[in-house]
């Protein structure tokens, strides 16, 4: 019986073991750089392209500027393309949340720039695609452009509705309008990235309703900029349509407000994440501080047996005295005002009573009945021993007899 061999082969370790197959990792398409430079073009391409056309052609059936057709449109066309790419390139498609981006380091500089420079050719290709199909027959291109460029002042699709009210808004309202937009969809689709800048379950949604938020603000004053890649794609083909203002002229105002306000919401992401390590570091010294304080607390409760036998545990075993050394230490004198004592009788009484412990002998107890008992009433006193005694009866074999 023959095997077929394994198209893989195998491979052993010294010890003759063996080795695990090597693993392949699984190229998907957000870790090609190409790719997510691809989907940020096609994104801002499909949402720069759906905003020109439903502007214009929108605003035009509807016989007047209106507010609701842009929020509704801006918000949907958002949400449904960055639900599409948002998972392949994080779902930016626009130059200032790249920007924000790159400050807060979910994504390389030199990623950032090429989704910037991606951005804005995508938003050039859907002004030439809207320009391409603005019906020139009865109505000029200009009238079907103003509602979808750019602008303030002159330049605002709502200032001739404005201007018969007597109002007017110049550039410091614009510039006010289009930083709170701009950082309320910056700060949407920031928070919403992973730190990878990877996009997140719900970075979808929260894009697209700070978008709609973003052009209820700012569509009657500045045609809702928020973008400016979306700014620069109509302005350069309606550039030559002989507009009420020149597009170009005012774009400065577009890429402005829109950067500044990415660099503010970084700035803020920045300095909250620096507080909040901080706080979480002196949280942790705090607690490795209390700890000794605890244990000390502990111990200070503890029964005293248990701190005894946790002392004993650590210390190390003392060595082993003879039953007299321990008597000796442990003895008393029940009464200091007694007489006396012989010491020479006292050292021939302990000799017995050594000679006693060893052989269990009567001749010992004769000795110790020598002991007056007139001298000490009623106790019985252990001798005093030197260090030179202790170690001659510690070298001593035992089974040598007590002389008497």
């Amino acid at each position: 019986m023959t095997m077929e061999a394994s198209a893989e082969p195998v491979r052993e370790q010294a010890d003759g073991q063996v080795a695990a197959k090597p693993v392949r990792r699984r190229i998907r398409p957000r870790d090609v750089r190409w790719i997510r430079a691809a989907a940020e073009l096609a994104g801002t391409f499909l949402i720069c392209a759906v905003i020109y056309l439903s502007y214009s052609f929108g605003q035009m059936v509807m016989g007047q500027p209106s507010v609701v057709l842009p929020v509704l449109g801006t918000a949907l066309t958002y949400l449904v393309v960055t639900a599409m790419l948002g998972g392949v390139s994080g779902g930016h498609f626009n130059p200032a949340v790249t920007v924000a981006a790159m400050f807060t380091s979910q994504i390389s500089m030199v990623d950032g720039l090429i989704y910037i420079v991606a951005q804005v050719i995508g938003a050039i290709g859907a002004g030439a695609i809207a320009v391409a199909f603005v019906p020139v027959s009865r109505v000029p291109e200009r009238t079907w452009l103003m509602l979808s460029v750019n602008g303030f002042s002159g330049g605002s699709p709502a200032a001739a509705t404005l201007a018969q009210q007597h109002i007017t808004f110049g550039a410091p309202m614009a510039i006010v309008v289009e930083l709170i937009g701009c950082m309320i969809v910056v700060a949407a689709a920031i928070t919403t990235l992973r730190s990878d800048g990877r996009a997140r379950r719900n970075h979808a949604l929260y894009t697209g309703l700070a978008y709609g938020v973003g052009v209820l603000v700012t569509y009657p004053i500045t045609c809702s900029g928020l973008n400016p890649a979306r700014s620069t794609g109509i302005a350069i083909f309606a550039q030559s349509k002989h507009m009420a203002v020149s597009p170009i002229s005012q774009l400065w105002l577009f890429w402005i407000c829109p950067l500044l306000a990415a660099s503010l919401v970084a700035l803020v992401i920045i300095v909250t994440s620096i507080i909040t390590d901080n706080m979480a570091m002196h949280a942790m010294g705090v607690a490795t501080d209390a700890q000794p304080e605890a244990q000390a607390q502990a111990d200070a409760f503890a029964p005293a047996g248990a701190k005894t036998q946790d002392q004993s545990a650590q210390a190390s075993p003392a060595p082993v005295e003879s039953p007299a050394a321990d008597a000796a230490d442990t003895v008393t004198p029940a009464d200091t005002t007694a007489q006396t004592v012989d010491v020479s009788a006292l050292s021939d009484v302990d000799a017995g009573q050594d000679a006693d412990a060893r052989k269990n002998a009567d001749a010992n107890q004769d000795a110790a009945a020598h002991v007056d008992a007139r001298t000490i009433p009623d106790l019985q006193a252990e001798p005093l021993h030197t260090a030179s005694d202790k170690e001659d009866s510690d070298e001593e074999p035992k089974d040598k007899p007590t002389e008497d």
